[in-house]
């Protein structure tokens, strides 16, 4: 699917999602509904609030908060708190559920993130299923590393 098509898709959704609740379809919403997905990668709200000022979109740090928490409500981004400093934000729809390795600075402070899927990750989750009568229906996986030094 090509960019453009997950656009309209996403769009679709938050259209949904806002007549379904009654609230006001702004311009607002959808503009940062655009640069979320075409924003690649992890980010949190103060680069992002960055990145929309260095392409021309003028909104308030306000506006962006309360957007992201309708884009979460709406399971258009993922939300994570992979340190206990600031919450990190990832577009969400057709992104399937992926684990994170967090490479920290020798302050603590993330370095770097990675997304990996593992195969045996899904063997674990579906033995859990089996030995604790469950069904998983998500689940958030963070391994915290630093890099090695010489």
């Amino acid at each position: 699917m090509g960019q453009q098509e997950v656009l309209k898709t996403v769009r679709e959704v938050l259209t949904k999602y806002m007549e379904a609740r009654q609230m006001r379809k702004t311009h607002e919403r959808y503009a940062l509904l655009e640069y979320v997905y075409n924003y690649d990668g992890h980010f949190d709200v103060d680069t992002f609030y960055k990145y929309l000022k260095e392409n021309g979109c003028n909104v308030s740090r306000a506006t962006v908060y309360n957007t992201l928490e309708v884009f979460l409500d709406a399971g258009l981004v993922r939300k994570h708190h992979f340190t206990d400093k600031t919450a990190h934000y990832e577009k969400a729809y057709f992104n399937k559920s992926h684990d994170h390795l967090i490479i920290l600075n020798e302050e603590g402070e993330i370095d770097e993130i990675l997304e990996f899927c593992n195969p045996r990750i899904e063997s674990i989750k579906s033995d859990l299923e089996k030995f604790m009568n469950v069904k998983i229906e998500d689940h958030d996986l963070y391994l915290y590393a630093k890099k090695k030094t010489k």
